[in-house]
C-alpha cells in the first residue's frame, strides 16, 4: 500500500507575489471564536468540542453593505463548533487574524452526543478508520476501499417557515451572496463526512437563505428567509458532493431566480426558487471526471487522486429572452463546457431528456488547469478560475476562443494552494483564498498551528487583468 508523503516548505511571502496589487487581507494560524458556549476542552460524544488543528477555512463571502465577512468551516474532522461563521471586516486591519462568531448563532449549529450514537434511531453508517474515500483516494488506487453508503430515503421536499423551525445546520462548504437583494445562500449537506472516521447522516440536505441587513454586524441578527429540504430524487445519491451554488436571477423580483447546484458526483441540481420546485440533470459524458487528469500534487509533496465531476458554473450575458450561456467545468479535467440556461430551466428536459449536443465542449484551458470555482465579471467580460493544481488564479475573456493561449495568469503563488473560494464583490474586487482541505481529507495529519494555514486575498478586477490576454483588444 502506498502512503502519502508530506514535506513542509517555507517561503517568504513577498518572494512569490508577482503582482504587488494583490492584497493579502486576512490570515490565520488557527481558527478562533468569540465567546464559545462550551469550554474549549469539552467533548461532544467521543470528539473534542473545539479542535483548531482540525479546522480549515474553506469558503468565504463578503457583503460590503453590512461589512460582514462570512466564512465556511467544512466539518471534515471533529472539533468545529460551527460550520458557518462570520466577523465584521471593519473591526480588523489588513493582515490581522479575525476571531469568528457563529452565523446566525452557535445554538443552531451545535452537534449533539446523540449524533454519534449508533443506537440513536437515525439512519447512520460509520466505516472503519481509513484515509481513503471513493472520491478522495490515495495515489494510484486499484479500487475504492469502501463504497458510498446507502443514504437514507427522504420524503418529498419541504419548506420550513422563517421562524420556529426544528432543524440544525450540520455542515456547509460554500456561501453565495445576492448583493442586490442582500441575501446569503447556503447548502447544508445535512451530514458529517469525517474522512478518517466515516459518515454520519443527521438530517436531510437543505438550501438555507438568510437576510443580510445593513446593521447586521452591529445586531448580529439575521432572519431566515427560507429553508427548503432537498427531495431524495436530487440529493440523496451523495450529498457530500454538493458544494457550489450559482444564482441565475430572472428579474428584479428577489424571488424570481434559479439556483444551479452542482454535485461533483456527476449531476446538476436545479431549484426554481419562485415555484419551489427541484429537478436535476445527469448522464451526459461531460459531467464525468477524467481519471487521467484526476491526480493532484499539493504543496509539492502530497499526492492524491481527486475524482470529481461537475464543480461550478459561470454565467455569460443574458440574451433578449433572459437566457445565458452557462460555462461549466469538472474537478478532474482541464476541459471547459457550455450549455444554455434555457435547457437547465426546462424541467421537461430533466433528467436525461435533452439532446446530447445541448451540453457541448468548448475547448481546453491547458496543462495543470484543473479548477473548482469560477467567477464572472460583466464589466470586462472575463471569467476567472481558482486552479487547484497550478496554484494560480487565471482568467479568460469571453470574447475570445477558449484555448491555452487565451488563458491569462492573474496570480501565481505557492500560498494559493488548493483555492476553494472565488467571488467578485460589488466594489469590483476579486476575492480568493487558500485551503488546507488536502491535509485534513487525504491524510491522518493535523494542521500545524505554528504556521499560517489560511489566507484571504483580493485584487481589483482592472488590476487583475492588466497586461494579460484577458484585456479587451
Amino acid at each position: 500500500m502506498k502512503y502519502f508523503i508530506f514535506i513542509p516548505f517555507i517561503f517568504l511571502l513577498n518572494s512569490v507575489h508577482p503582482k504587488s496589487h494583490v492584497e493579502e487581507v486576512y490570515k490565520w494560524k488557527k481558527v478562533e471564536f468569540e465567546s464559545l458556549p462550551q469550554p474549549e476542552d469539552s467533548y461532544v460524544g467521543p470528539y473534542k468540542y473545539y479542535a483548531p488543528e482540525n479546522s480549515d477555512v474553506m469558503g468565504m463571502g463578503y457583503h460590503p453593505a453590512s461589512g460582514l465577512m462570512i466564512v465556511i468551516l467544512g466539518r471534515l474532522r471533529p472539533g468545529s463548533p460551527a460550520t458557518i461563521a462570520a466577523f465584521c471586516a471593519n473591526e480588523y486591519k489588513f493582515g490581522s487574524s479575525p476571531k469568528f462568531w457563529a452565523f446566525p448563532n452557535f445554538e443552531i449549529q451545535a452537534l449533539r452526543a446523540s449524533d454519534f450514537d449508533q443506537r440513536a434511531g437515525r439512519s447512520k453508517k460509520k466505516h472503519k478508520e481509513t484515509i481513503n474515500y471513493q472520491h478522495y483516494v490515495q495515489y494510484a488506487p486499484s479500487k475504492p476501499i469502501y463504497p458510498i453508503p446507502n443514504w437514507p430515503t427522504y420524503e418529498t421536499a419541504t419548506k420550513s417557515p422563517s421562524t420556529g423551525s426544528n432543524f440544525r445546520i450540520i455542515s456547509a462548504y460554500q456561501v453565495e451572496i445576492d448583493y442586490k437583494c442582500n441575501r446569503a445562500y447556503f447548502v447544508d449537506v445535512g451530514h458529517l463526512n469525517y474522512f478518517l472516521r466515516g459518515f454520519i447522516n443527521i438530517q436531510k440536505p437543505s438550501i438555507l437563505v438568510y437576510d443580510l441587513p445593513e446593521d447586521g454586524c452591529k445586531t448580529r441578527n439575521f432572519q431566515l428567509i427560507r429553508r427548503v429540504e432537498m427531495p431524495d430524487s436530487v440529493a440523496a445519491r451523495n450529498p457530500f458532493g454538493i458544494v457550489y451554488i450559482t444564482l441565475d436571477k430572472q428579474s428584479s423580483d428577489c424571488d424570481d431566480l434559479y439556483l444551479y447546484i452542482n454535485n461533483f458526483d456527476t449531476y446538476t441540481i436545479v431549484y426554481d426558487y419562485k415555484r419551489d420546485d427541484f429537478w436535476h440533470f445527469t448522464g451526459h459524458p461531460s459531467f464525468e471526471p477524467v481519471v487521467a487528469e484526476s491526480f493532484y500534487v499539493y504543496e509539492d509533496a502530497l499526492y492524491s487522486q481527486v475524482v470529481e465531476g461537475l464543480m461550478s458554473y459561470a454565467l455569460g450575458y443574458a440574451d433578449a429572452n433572459g437566457d445565458r450561456t452557462a460555462y461549466y467545468i469538472t474537478g478532474a479535467s482541464t476541459a471547459q463546457y457550455e450549455v444554455s440556461t434555457k435547457i437547465l430551466k426546462d424541467k421537461s428536459k430533466a433528467p436525461m431528456n435533452y439532446e446530447e449536443d445541448d451540453f457541448r465542449i468548448m475547448g481546453y484551458r491547458g496543462c495543470f488547469s484543473q479548477a473548482g470555482k469560477m467567477a464572472v465579471d460583466y464589466t470586462y467580460g472575463v471569467v476567472f478560475y481558482a486552479e487547484r493544481q497550478s496554484n494560480r488564479i487565471r482568467c479568460w475573456n469571453m470574447k475570445k476562443l477558449l484555448n491555452p493561449d487565451n488563458i491569462g495568469v492573474v496570480f501565481d503563488s505557492f500560498f494559493v494552494q488548493y483555492p476553494f473560494s472565488l467571488f467578485i464583490d460589488p466594489e469590483g474586487y476579486l476575492w480568493f483564498n487558500n485551503s488546507r482541505l488536502p491535509i485534513l481529507a487525504f491524510t491522518n495529519m493535523t494542521l500545524d498551528l505554528n504556521t499560517i494555514n489560511n489566507r484571504f486575498f483580493r485584487v481589483k478586477i482592472s488590476d487583475a487583468i492588466r497586461g494579460t490576454v484577458c484585456e479587451n483588444d
